[in-house]
């Protein structure tokens, strides 16, 4: 088991990974100044940019819903990854091998279902080289060598405990392999999920295994069938091929058909931004996935009444998070073809021009609606509306709500009426006690800055915190002034990377997106303005810290009559030295 990752390599990371060439590989950033960029928030709806990256920084913050963090925690935040995994992303951007410190780490709860489905995958490999029919089937169906390695076909056998024999004798347990969706038992007896079918892996957004969609060589069972939902498998949150997607960069648009059969077909025809559903309609969360990797959806379904109901479906679910930046598009396939078949017989080049040609979703949204009822009628047209009324209420407010109900008002006179918009598409909040608009204490303003430009640590003398009183803050001042000092190279997105774990990191993310000085001509000029004012607050907290003692001796003096010897020296010696700042 590999161990955890070190901390050297976290840092090295965040120097290789250029967080405006990692956002903008995502987000249509547009330059606001000197090293910052600027664009619509990814993380919530809005028309007036607030979602700002600094080059300099290597930080992203959110003025209107207060997101903010490091090209990592982007990463995390934006593609649902993972620490580990945002971080093995990552890496193979920079083309870096992820390190693993000595020892062992305790073991996650589903690493044996990975080990096992993954040590599956490599004997369904095997088994498709020995068996002529499958290899024959896949010749038959006009697959070539290279797309049934780039989607790593294989074959599992017609046998009744082959893999399940095979498995154990790896050391896995029965008990692992039922749950990694491989094999069912019945009275203590295994048998493998999988017979006589060729076998397509179902990878995760980190690549690895976690389910199967076969296909039947025989007459025997269902056509198709896919793993069934296991602790690493979940049908609604998953689309195949989104990995291998993504790892070939962004694509324009995103393409998706209904199985895995139509994706290699596509690819071997130039087509290598396809992905699939896995044998359930579209969810919320598959739209999410989607348009995390393009802009542009094209929905390719059968134009019978089934494909229709599923591009509805698919509909459905994406009106909820139909950003204005967000498009949606569907294209019906004439009758009797699939993606698969209607490439093979009409070539490539047709069905790109039926891709850009695709349906947007407001066409057949209204289409579909106006089937239902008789628009040469006002009777006919208030039902349309009562019908539409629903379906635009979950759409995010923005333009692209204002546009559909100006569509149904030209088509049936009337608008709809406004509702509410779901909670979710609500920005979510600032913290209490930091909102970008309230000013920030000495103490918080000296983090701000230190946050911001580490190296200024370095200069700060070592009694600079030492005065009497007990000011909040001042201890975790001194402990990052302390973490800084020996640590003078790093960057801002070094060090919050390194308190990640830290109760105080989300404090200390979004001071690093404060404003706390303003623009310098040069980064030199830059520095020294931000040194001199550190100067300035560690003295203004400095006279805090005398202000609060000598408020703490006579209100004792007040309370008890009077004060010791010790403590009346002491509040004389104070008052001195709060004239001599004061003077």
């Amino acid at each position: 088991m590999a161990g955890r990752i070190p901390e050297s390599f976290i840092e090295t990371l965040i120097e290789r990974s250029d967080i405006v060439e990692v956002v903008g590989s995502r987000v249509d950033l547009k330059p606001a100044g000197r090293g910052e960029f600027k664009a619509r928030c990814p993380f919530h709806d809005e028309k007036t940019p607030s979602f700002t990256v600094s080059s300099d920084k290597q930080f992203y913050h959110c003025f209107g819903c207060g997101a903010h963090g490091t090209v990592i925690g982007f990463v995390m935040e934006y593609d649902g990854l993972e620490f580990p995994a945002a971080i093995e992303e990552l890496a193979a951007r920079a083309g870096l091998e992820v390190p693993r410190e000595g020892g062992h780490a305790p073991v996650r709860k589903n690493d044996r279902l990975y080990e096992a489905l993954g040590a599956a995958q490599a004997w369904f490999r095997r088994q498709l080289g020995a068996s002529e029919p499958a290899r024959n089937y896949l010749k038959g169906r006009g697959f070539d060598k290279a797309t049934v390695d780039e989607f790593g076909i294989g074959y599992a056998p017609d046998a009744w405990q082959a893999l399940a024999d095979e498995l154990t004798a790896q050391g896995f347990r029965l008990d692992e392999l039922e749950q990694a969706g491989l094999i069912t038992r019945k009275q203590q007896r295994a048998t493998d999920k999988f017979r006589d079918r060729v076998m397509f892996p179902i990878h995760d957004r980190r690549g690895r295994v976690i389910a199967f969609g076969g296909r039947a060589l025989g007459e025997r069972g269902p056509k198709y069938m896919n793993s069934p939902e296991t602790p690493v498998f979940h049908k609604g949150r998953e689309l195949y091929r989104l990995y291998q997607v993504r790892r070939g960069g962004l694509p324009k648009r995103l393409l998706v058909v209904e199985g895995y059969m139509d994706c290699a077909a596509l690819f071997q025809y130039g087509f290598d931004n396809a992905v699939a559903t896995l044998g359930t309609s579209v969810t919320g969360d598959h739209m999410e996935l989607m348009f995390r990797a393009s802009p542009v959806v094209v929905f390719c379904f059968d134009g019978d009444r089934a494909g229709r109901q599923a591009a509805w479906r698919g509909l459905e679910a994406a009106l909820p998070v139909m950003r204005d930046n967000r498009e949606v598009r569907f294209l019906f396939l004439p009758e009797g073809e699939d993606p698969d078949s209607l490439v093979r017989s009409r070539g490539q080049a047709e069905l790109a021009e039926r891709v850009d040609q695709a349906r947007p979703l407001s066409s057949f949204f209204f289409d579909h609606l106006a089937e239902e009822v008789d628009m040469t009628s006002i009777d006919g047209r208030a039902r349309m509306v009562a019908m539409a009324q629903p379906y635009l209420d979950k759409i995010p407010t923005g333009a692209f709500a204002d546009l559909m109900r100006h569509e149904l008002e030209k088509r049936a006179g009337h608008g709809g009426t406004s509702g509410a918009q779901p909670a979710s598409n609500t920005p979510r909040r600032q913290p209490r006690g930091l909102d970008a608009d309230r000013p920030l204490t000495p103490v918080q303003y000296a983090v701000a800055l230190i946050v911001q430009h580490p190296a200024l640590a370095r200069d700060v003398p070592e009694d600079a915190l030492d005065g009497p009183g007990g000011l909040r803050g001042v201890d975790f001042l001194r402990e990052l002034i302390d973490f800084c000092r020996s640590r003078p190279h790093f960057s801002p997105a070094k060090l919050l990377e390194s308190w990640r774990e830290r109760p105080e990191s989300q404090w200390l993310a979004r001071l690093a997106g404060r404003e706390v000085i303003e623009q310098q001509a040069t980064p030199e000029e830059r520095e020294m303005a931000m040194s001199a004012a550190l100067a300035q607050t560690l003295a203004r907290i400095r006279r805090q810290q005398i202000q609060t003692r000598v408020r703490e001796l006579q209100q004792a003096q007040l309370r008890e009559g009077g004060l010791d010897e010790i403590r009346t020296r002491e509040l004389r010696r104070l008052l001195g030295q709060r004239m001599d700042e004061e003077l």
